[in-house]
């Protein structure tokens, strides 16, 4: 079946129009400089193996489209970004999937002064595969941080942290909503001036649409910042303790936490980027999960126009409680892309991902594969 004449047009106009644009930094600037708008298209066709992410799941080939305009503002104390946007996904087979996605985000920040810190807020809508029910599902995700950072004395300053989140499914899709509130704080000394070393502590408390819910509490210590010579980002380590509330029986847990992001430039030209958690969650599927996962990442740049990159990571997720029924997934992924920008405003991306995963849940073993190009011009 043939991609819909209306969907080949908006993508066609969709980069005619970005391309027919005159050259400039941003779209439009004001303000002397102060203020931006930018306009960035894409567009897009991928093949995924298993669009449903079960067993047997079969495959599709989708096209896409989307445009996102972006505002920003650098005058008196606090910066403005603000954007809009919507992605628009259309499948070749299954037509029951097509999806029109839109996004917001706004985001003010303060670096100068005594106090720094931010508010950010965004909304997605969002057409994914569901590891843990092992169907495709539309929802709305939802999330809400301000971040705040106060000098005490000489090396000494805190930071709290309060947030909020919310993933809303389609009522159709029969899965459960999440919505977590967290509060954390942070005493933090200055061992360098591009070294920060912090004690910490944690609260989250998750709640579901079927009038389950979990406390959340951890105490984690870490570095942060320029950790070695070429080596940045952070490492946090402690103690995490789960319980349960209202109708959930069981689910709860304790032990381990952990967390880092870590870039490490070897070269001027080659860099590696390294993630590992170990974390609770609610699943859609209204069960409690402890998951333990790590991704390592490798891009190398030969000059302005061209990079390629590369990924490898793995993990574990075992389902808590008795209604978990033991389950447990162990997954592997692998992945590959090429970036080209064939003039100032043009950037062409080829990609390859692979995903297996093992489970104790026939149903939820199964592999995937997915190749992508994309194409996106920012004005």
């Amino acid at each position: 079946m043939s991609v819909s004449a209306s969907f080949r047009a908006a993508t066609a106009l969709l980069l005619i129009g970005c391309l027919l644009c005159p050259p400039a930094q941003a779209l439009v600037s004001f303000n002397d400089g102060k203020e931006h708008l930018f306009v960035t298209g894409t567009a897009g066709a991928s093949y995924d193996s298993n669009i449903l992410a079960h067993a047997g799941g079969g495959g599709d080939t989708i096209y896409s489209a989307g445009v996102l305009l972006e505002y920003t503002r650098r005058a008196g104390l606090i910066g403005v970004d603000a954007s809009v946007g919507v992605d628009l996904s259309q499948f070749v087979n299954n037509r029951n999937e097509n999806s029109t996605d839109p996004r917001f985000a706004l985001a003010f920040a303060k670096s100068t002064g005594r106090t720094t810190g931010g508010l950010s807020l965004s909304a997605t809508r969002e057409n994914r595969a569901d590891s843990a029910a092992n169907v495709r599902a539309q929802s709305w995700d939802y999330d809400t941080t301000l971040n705040l950072k106060y000098p005490v004395i000489d090396r000494y300053s805190v930071s709290g942290t309060v947030g909020y989140t919310a993933r809303i499914y389609d009522a159709t899709s029969g899965l459960t909503n999440l919505s977590t509130y967290s509060l954390g704080t942070d005493l933090l000394y200055a061992l360098t001036d591009t070294r920060d070393l912090a004690v910490g502590y944690r609260y989250r408390y998750e709640e579901t649409s079927r009038n389950t819910a979990y406390d959340d509490q951890s105490v984690t210590a870490g570095v942060s910042g320029a950790i070695l010579p070429r080596l940045s980002g952070s490492v946090r380590a402690g103690y995490q303790i789960r319980s349960p509330r209202k109708q959930a029986k069981d689910g709860g847990d304790r032990g381990l936490t952990a967390s880092a992001a870590l870039t490490w430039y070897a070269t001027k030209r080659l860099s590696f980027t390294g993630q590992m958690s170990n974390d609770l969650s609610v699943t859609s599927t209204n069960l409690s999960m402890s998951t333990l996962s790590g991704n390592l990442g490798a891009e190398y740049v030969f000059n302005s126009k061209r990079s390629v990159s590369a990924n490898v990571g793995g993990g574990d997720n075992r389902f808590l409680g008795a209604a978990g029924l033991d389950r447990r997934d162990e997954f592997f992924t692998f992945g590959a892309g090429v970036n080209y920008t064939m003039m100032e405003h043009l950037k062409i991306s080829l990609s390859y991902d692979y995903f297996k995963n093992w489970s104790t849940l026939s149903y939820s073993d199964y592999d995937r594969n997915t190749f992508s190009l994309s194409l996106i011009s920012r004005w």
